[in-house]
């Protein structure tokens, strides 16, 4: 209990049963007490100790055993000739990790320099799987794959890390004017250069927030021509883009600008294959049906439109006679179609160079950081989360009775030994009854501390529930321009790093502190009881010790604060990599992300060095300090040896180390506390972030139970503004949706088409009124709009956890319900035969499925809702022809009204 005297049970041997107390046995059962307290103090950190070093050791022997089970990859000489490049798979069987089905088999290729592979299959084939096999990232069942040469890999999800355009292009490569203006022309980036605030040094944002999806599909793919690789693995890049855009991308880039690498191109766009060398077509098995040219594999009679479409039957795809055709059959069952202002690829490229932009490039935002002295707030803001008046009132209560107990009992032991050398009675009833009071004493003492520390840690332990609870909830009803400007890892920082502290230390280090403080004030109490004029050094040794404190905790705050800040770049570049990490495999760039990380560690760890050689060297300068005021003490006994008996001195000694000690740390902890309490500081900055508007409107403003009963949607004079820009996303927006109409929105990539779904859903709110079945959006609760409006998104998403959570989280429907929604999109058979079925688990952001999957997990969702207002966000970019015609087969009949 860390006051609990050891001390009385040599005491009660000898003085009650032998020959009594004396002053020699009270100095020797307290030396004995003061080792006695320290050693047990070490040792109640040991099982905390040694539990965490388990659990180190169980996780890096879990990375061990991944790392020992792979399969070592030969990696070939990345300086071979042109002549003997080449990528070829023989009886590849691949199979995804824990996955009791493969992904591919019996895969057989050859190519070389020139050659187009093209890769089409429905949905689920394993043609992504094919490109992650090539990379080595998913592992052989068996068979083999030889790859000469460099490889560039463009993902299907988009990947960028949160620096300038330029910097995502160049990835780590020296720039070369030339070739970066050409790559730019071919990937149709220049318009887009120019809109940008500070052209192709424009910061992207984290996990590319400032960019559309077509920007980012495009930036990724000028990535991989800048690396002027010899194999260019492309996972999709053309669904993201518009029709003209995506054939200025296949004829300019893909065919021309590539024509002397090997090329293989995954695609959906069945009008673009004919071009290709050899065509690859899987079936939903991931088996091959056919691979050839296009040609042969007709002359085999093998309709894989009939695979992928029963739409695309027109021979003739060229884009200046079928993009009118092909923009016809994409809208057909859309009433109308709302045009936004756009460009034609001609006048996208009407500028050869990029342009140069004179402006200073731009950086990241530094994180905010406090200046100064911690805050008042922050002290009452701890103790309100922590303790109500009841509970703070009785944790005071109990300091009090517990610290008075204490010292009242060492007074008492020190009348008691007077007494006892003032007479030669040892074993009277008077005796007996002085070790009853003691022994009762000693009791109190420690029902009081036992009291004192439950209050305590329960004050603490809730204070951190609370400022958890209040950060989680506060930045979960953030608006959407939090996330975008603040990085993963300042988010990952506050819930991991700085709750920690006060989960863990913060506890510990204000109960030393509580303890110095309690004991010190005791400490002086007893020193003026026994001779007033000590108190003269005490007091000038508590002004020397706080005079150091503040001057040492000028340089402490700020410190523990650079260190938090530094630790966040930390999480952020760890959190990009591993989101790209096939890409950084595949580029080699392994080296360049190291040299970075260590760069931000390095940043982290002088800070951190910093403050514990700061923490150090102040602990020093206490010590000595101390060190010569317990030299006074003795001096004034030895000057002025006849001022006081033995027992008094002894009692004055004990309480002068104890105040020089507890002074000592009780200045450290107090110093620890307020560096530690900047993390109390950096909670409560994001729980005051702010909000969007109310989940629920007042009672006379909720719409009926049954609203919107027809989805007739009004936008009148809607204006769309961003956090930070005073341009206009849209301008001054009119149109009528009436009930049951089918509207598709058309535009160029960054024309505004998804800004209309973040009015609509108040994501960011508008200027102007948009009007729902008669109720303006804007005056009813964020929660009751947006339950009533199903959406699909460009970037489908799943949550980690069961299917069945996936599609019904919170629990409203029937699993009749459940398996009719699976079936309506054609995912009953394949969830069907999972172990688990509805309940089996789907990885961390649907890792376990492909994109187009995760579209149709989003569909049945929102069939499972059937709301009368649909909203669709580029839903069918990633998926086959054959999924593409089954979402709007759906639509058109789950939604018809």
């Amino acid at each position: 209990m860390g006051q609990f005297k050891l001390w009385i049970y040599p005491l009660f041997v000898k003085g009650v049963r032998n020959n009594g107390l004396d002053l020699a046995d009270m100095w020797r059962c307290s030396q004995y007490d003061g080792s006695k307290n320290w050693d047990i103090e070490l040792k109640k950190q040991a099982p905390r100790l040694l539990m965490t070093a388990k659990l180190t050791d169980t996780r890096l022997q879990y990375m061990v055993e991944i790392i020992s089970g792979m399969r070592i990859v030969k990696m070939y000489s990345w300086e071979q000739s042109f002549a003997d490049l080449v990528a070829e798979t023989r009886n590849v069987l691949n199979a995804k990790t824990e996955s009791p089905y493969p992904t591919l088999q019996n895969i057989l290729l050859h190519l070389k320099p020139g050659d187009l592979l093209a890769v089409i299959g429905p949905v689920g084939a394993g043609k992504s799987s094919l490109l992650m096999t090539i990379l080595k990232e998913l592992p052989l069942l068996s068979g083999s794959i030889e790859t000469m040469g460099s490889i560039s890999y463009a993902s299907q999800e988009s990947w960028s890390f949160n620096t300038s355009v330029r910097n995502n292009i160049r990835f780590g490569k020296q720039f070369t004017k030339s070739r970066y203006n050409r790559v730019v022309e071919v990937c149709a980036l220049e318009r887009d250069f120019e809109r940008f605030p500070f052209g192709d040094k424009t910061l992207v944002g984290e996990r590319g927030v400032q960019l559309s999806g077509g920007q980012k599909a495009r930036i990724g793919l000028a990535r991989a021509l800048y690396r002027n690789s010899d194999i260019i693995l492309m996972d999709d890049p053309l669904s993201a883009v518009d029709t003209s855009v995506a054939e200025h991308i296949f004829d300019k880039c893909i065919v021309d600008y590539l024509c002397d690498k090997i090329r293989i191109l995954v695609t959906h766009q069945i009008q673009f294959i004919r071009k290709a060398t050899q065509i690859l077509v899987l079936n939903d098995e991931g088996k091959c049906l056919g691979l050839g040219s296009y040609d042969e594999l007709q002359s085999r009679g093998l309709d894989f439109m009939s695979i992928l479409s029963d739409r695309e039957r027109e021979p003739d795809m060229k884009a200046e006679d079928g993009e009118g055709e092909d923009r016809e059959r994409r809208l057909n069952g859309y009433d109308t179609i709302i045009k936004f202002q756009t460009t034609s690829v001609d006048e996208c490229l009407a500028t050869r160079n990029v342009t140069e932009v004179e402006n200073t490039e731009p950086k990241i935002a530094d994180e905010y950081r406090e200046t100064g002295s911690l805050s008042g707030k922050v002290y009452s803001t701890f103790i309100k989360a922590g303790a109500g008046p009841l509970l703070f009132f009785n944790t005071i209560l109990f300091t009090i009775i517990a610290q008075t107990i204490y010292h009242g009992s060492d007074y008492f032991l020190t009348q008691w030994t007077d007494k006892n050398q003032n007479t030669d009675n040892t074993n009277t009833c008077e005796q007996n009854r002085d070790a009853i009071i003691y022994s009762l004493l000693m009791a109190a003492l420690f029902i009081a501390s036992l009291l004192r520390a439950i209050t305590w840690f329960v004050m603490f332990m809730m204070a951190s529930v609370n400022l958890h609870n209040s950060m989680f909830y506060r930045l979960l009803r953030a608006p959407m321009y939090v996330f975008e400007n603040n990085p993963d890892g300042r988010i990952l920082n506050r819930f991991s790093k700085d709750l920690g502290t006060i989960d863990e230390q913060l506890p510990e280090t204000a109960w030393g502190f509580n303890l110095a403080l309690t004991q010190g004030i005791g400490g002086i109490i007893m020193i003026v009881i026994v001779n007033p004029y000590l108190i003269i050094p005490a007091f000038v040794l508590i002004v020397v010790l706080l005079a150091a404190r503040a001057i040492y905790m000028k340089s402490a705050r700020d410190i523990k604060r650079a260190e938090g800040l530094t630790r966040s770049p930390v999480y952020s570049h760890v959190s990009t990599t591993l989101n790209g990490l096939a890409s950084v495999r595949a580029y080699g760039a392994q080296e360049m992300f190291e040299k970075q990380f260590y760069v931000y560690q390095d940043d982290h760890s002088a800070t951190w060095m910093l403050n514990l050689t700061a923490s150090v060297a102040f602990a020093l300068i206490m010590d000595g300090l101390c060190f010569l005021y317990i030299v006074i003490i003795f001096a004034v006994f030895m000057v002025f040896p006849e001022k006081l008996g033995a027992s008094d001195a002894g009692l004055a000694l004990s309480s002068a180390l104890l105040l020089s000690g507890m002074t000592e740390w009780g200045v450290r902890k107090s110093a620890e506390m307020e560096s530690q309490l900047t993390s109390v500081e950096r909670i409560i900055e994001y729980s005051k972030l702010p909000q969007e508007a109310a989940l629920t409107a007042h009672e006379s403003r909720k719409p009926p139970a049954d609203w919107p009963q027809k989805g007739r949607i009004e936008f009148r004079d809607v204006s769309l503004y961003y956090k930070g820009s005073d341009e206009p996303v849209l301008k001054n927006l009119n149109c009528v949706i009436k009930s049951g109409e089918k509207i598709g929105i058309c535009g160029r990539t960054g024309a505004g088409k998804s800004s209309i779904i973040s009015a609509l859903f108040r994501m960011v709110e508008p200027k102007g009124n948009i009007i729902m079945d008669g109720l303006s959006v804007g005056s009813i609760g964020l929660r009751e709009l947006r339950s009533k409006i199903s959406i699909i998104p460009q970037d489908p998403v799943v949550f980690t956890g069961s299917i069945r959570k996936n599609l019904d989280p919170f629990g409203e429907y029937s699993d009749q319900y459940i398996w009719s929604a699976l079936e309506e999109v054609q995912l009953k058979r394949a969830v069907g035969d999972l172990p688990g079925q509805l309940d089996a688990q789907l990885a961390e952001g649907g890792a376990n499925l492909s994109v187009g999957q995760r579209q149709l997990i989003c569909l049945a969702r929102a069939i499972l809702r059937h709301n009368r207002v649909l909203v669709l966000d580029e839903a069918t970019a990633n998926v086959d022809h054959k999924t593409d015609a089954l979402i709007q087969t759906t639509i058109r009949d789950k939604f018809s009204d």
